[in-house]
């Protein structure tokens, strides 16, 4: 019984270092939209990941000049 507990405890912590609990919704949504059968889903996902470690890198918005935006219907 006790070792019953212990993985049901282990099932519903998840201990990671800089991530409040209630993050955790947002990590499950990346984590789906990564694993989308749509195989262009998990790309713009990644897209949109780079550009926000980008953002946050350097604290502002890359140049327009060195992304070129993908849809040119503009």
């Amino acid at each position: 019984m006790a070792k019953s507990a212990e993985q049901d405890r282990a099932r519903h912590n998840v201990p990671v270092i800089g991530l409040d609990a209630t993050e955790l919704r947002w990590v499950r949504m990346l984590i789906s939209l990564l694993r989308h059968p749509d195989p262009t889903v998990p790309e713009l996902t990644r897209r949109a990941l780079e550009y926000l470690t980008d953002s946050a890198a350097t604290g502002k918005a890359p140049d327009d000049a060195e992304n070129p935006p993908l849809d040119n219907a503009g």
